[in-house]
């Protein structure tokens, strides 16, 4: 009798268990895809344009002056504006190229919480403003991490000069995956159908599909452990994507590594 109790309560737990995660992945993602971060300092620059409504709303703030052209920046899921505007803006407004920052919701000085499936309406919008002030065919859409997917996706109904994701994933469920991983008490998690209990399986095959934009470059760290190299390799149907590998990258120096290696990219698609 004992040992039965024992098996059935570790059953009762182990159901529990998995009947958490697939709630989570299938209903409340998206708090944990993208916190809610109070920056101890907000960007000094002020918000130049909002996109949205008050439950959901992205800020596009710039930095520089657009002589040559324009790169509309998705930030990774903790946004972090402050940080970039001293590490990786000034070397592209040092080369004439403008750089307009997105914030997402409750990021950075943005109202409101992330709302997935308007996500990709507010990447195109956010496009379209950065197209106005800049011209269409001299934006460049630069997406770090998870902005990467936002940035794939917003280039639906566009064509901007160019696309630029630094370590990126081939979809939202590998990265999911590759996260619990990570923990012992998630890696469990790991084996469930992760793509088909999403809402949505964002991922750059189906992005990348749906636009008939010719320049699309990945750069990706051989060291990053998050958002590896090989994923991307493996993956089909991403043939429009060319992969630049940099050497000795993890997930939080790869952009800083290749800074040089991207502004000249940038130069090129805006030539």
């Amino acid at each position: 009798m004992r040992l039965r109790s024992i098996i059935g309560t570790t059953a009762f737990l182990a159901a529990m268990y998995f009947c958490a995660g697939i709630y989570v992945l299938r209903f409340h993602l998206e708090p944990l895809l993208v916190p809610r971060a109070d920056a101890p300092t907000l960007p000094s620059i002020p918000p130049l344009q909002s996109i949205g409504g008050h439950e959901e709303t992205l800020l596009v703030r710039r930095y520089g002056v657009p002589r040559v052209g324009c790169v509309l920046f998705f930030p990774g899921q903790h946004g972090s504006i402050p940080g970039y505007d001293t590490q990786l803006f000034p070397a592209f407004t040092g080369h004439g190229i403008a750089v307009l920052a997105v914030a997402y919701p409750g990021q950075d000085g943005a109202p409101g919480a992330l709302d997935l499936k308007q996500m990709r309406a507010l990447g195109m919008r956010t496009l379209a403003a950065a197209s106005a002030i800049c011209g269409e065919h001299r934006v460049i859409v630069y997406g770090r991490s998870l902005g990467s997917m936002v940035a794939a996706y917003s280039v639906a109904s566009h064509q901007p000069a160019g696309l630029i994701l630094e370590g990126t994933t081939p979809s939202l469920a590998s990265a999911i995956r590759l996260r619990l991983r990570v923990h012992w008490y998630l890696a469990p998690l790991a084996a469930l159908p992760v793509s088909t209990l999403l809402a949505h399986d964002f991922s750059l095959k189906e992005a990348l599909s749906q636009t008939p934009l010719k320049q699309a470059v990945a750069f990706q760290g051989t060291a990053d452990s998050e958002t590896p190299l090989s994923a991307l390799r493996i993956t089909p149907g991403l043939e429009k994507l060319r992969i630049v590998e940099v050497r000795g990258g993890t997930h939080s120096t790869t952009y800083r590594l290749a800074e040089h290696q991207m502004v000249e990219m940038a130069e090129s698609m805006l030539r």
